[in-house]
């Protein structure tokens, strides 16, 4: 059970921080997207700041329960 938490909250920062990376992207792609936005450069430091915070958060449950990709929980065993 503990690992199925660690997996999901390993996985909600991973698709938190690359959200952030896509909104950043189409900041820099989409002039649609600048568009709502009036100060540009505040909006682009803020998702710098967001990917800072979950790219950490990440490295950080990578030292904790090993690997690159996934905090290398066990899956849990079927129930037959």
């Amino acid at each position: 059970m503990k690992d199925l938490y660690i997996q999901a909250i390993f996985n909600q920062y991973m698709g938190a921080r690359d959200q952030a990376r896509a909104d950043l992207e189409t900041y820099f792609s989409n002039a649609v997207g600048v568009g709502e936005h009036s100060d540009l450069g505040e909006e682009i430091k803020k998702k710098i700041q967001e990917i800072d915070k979950y790219s950490s958060l990440i490295a950080t449950m990578q030292s904790l329960f090993g690997g690159e990709n996934s905090p290398s929980v066990t899956p849990p065993e079927e129930s037959s």
